[in-house]
């Protein structure tokens, strides 16, 4: 597996996207799709870069596609996931449901048994749901072990029509994956045509498409979930042109998932030092946590990412590759069987 193309912009919208996110749960945006989308963003990209990376592979390359996704995820996360379940026992002792909810996000399948009944547990989850932004992670978790499975070794995994209607399907129910298909069918589209986003005039048409969305979701905000995904694959598509890497992007680009991961912290500190501010609160704690949410998230970057990323090569071996994707594998299978039987004590 060679070294990926590199897409300069992605850092600079990675890095937007992540302080979207951190802006909604500021209260500076107050309409929830606008957070959702960039975790929309977020999935089109994901399945623009790793289905470009399974396309170009074959299984040999497996062993070290798991590592890499472990090393990059499981850390930060992990860490995040600690931070949140372990501040949490500082207000209140762990009960069933704190052990529960720590279950699903151990095992990535938050998406599955904690989102469809958001409404009814918000108040109940950890730091009144700071973990909340989980889903995403599982979501994207899920994606990283099935698609090398249809990319790789599914005779149609590596057809148009195939992610095209998987696209079709996820997007008429609903579900959180119908971004990331488009952003595969992008990549399959790109390995048979080449840069056809970037021909004649398809940036036109994908800008097009975007601010028809924007019309469409104005017009008609229920059918959010329909429309999102067309919107987040064009929007990457009109970014995604290779180039260089810079130093201060691939920063800016490496800090989005600690503060993604992690903005709960700066919007906690925020609010509480905005009451001394009552005339100005809101915009105090904006302003703050943005602040305060860059520098933490430089900080968590530069202690586990980054070292993470510097030493990725020299830890890796087959035989690392193989246990992490085992390890992977088995945590969604354990979540996903102990989840039902939780559902079913629960009937």
């Amino acid at each position: 597996m060679g070294a990926p193309e590199y897409f300069p912009a992605f850092d600079w919208l990675r890095l937007g996207l992540a302080l979207t996110v951190a802006l909604f749960h500021a209260g500076a945006v107050t309409d929830e799709n606008i957070g959702n989308f960039a975790v929309q963003v977020f999935f089109a990209l994901s399945g623009w870069l790793i289905g470009g990376i399974l396309l170009d592979s074959d299984a040999s390359a497996l062993p070290r596609f798991y590592f890499n996704r472990a090393a990059r995820i499981w850390a930060p996360y992990f860490f995040a996931v600690a931070l949140v379940f372990g501040m949490s026992l500082m207000s209140e002792p762990a009960d069933a449901h704190w052990f529960e909810y720590l279950f699903y996000d151990v095992t990535f399948t938050h998406n599955w048994f904690i989102s469809p009944r958001i409404e009814e547990i918000n108040a109940d989850l950890p730091l009144r749901g700071a973990g909340i932004i989980f889903w995403s992670l599982s979501v994207e978790e899920q994606f990283y072990l099935f698609a090398p499975l249809m990319i790789l070794f599914a005779r149609w995994g590596r057809m148009p029509t195939m992610w095209a209607a998987l696209a079709v399907f996820a997007i008429v129910l609903e579900t959180f994956y119908g971004s990331i298909a488009l952003g595969v069918l992008a990549a399959v589209l790109r390995r048979r045509f080449g840069d056809w986003h970037l021909k004649g005039m398809a940036p036109a048409l994908f800008a097009a498409v975007f601010l028809l969305c924007v019309f469409l979701y104005a017009r008609f905000p229920e059918e959010y979930l329909r429309i999102a995904p067309f919107a987040a694959v064009s929007a990457v598509l009109l970014l995604a042109r290779a180039g260089k890497k810079s130093r201060i992007g691939a920063f800016a680009g490496g800090v989005s998932y600690p503060l993604y991961l992690n903005q709960w912290i700066g919007v906690f500190f925020a609010r509480e030092i905005a009451l001394d501010f009552p005339d100005h609160q809101l915009i105090v704690t904006v302003l703050l946590s943005v602040i305060l949410n860059l520098a933490i998230a430089s900080l968590l970057y530069l202690a586990i990412d980054a070292q993470v990323r510097k030493r990725r090569n020299e830890w890796f071996t087959p035989a690392r590759g193989r246990a992490a994707a085992m390890i992977a594998y088995g945590l969604i299978i354990l979540g996903g069987v102990g989840g039902l039987l939780i559902a079913l004590m629960r009937l």
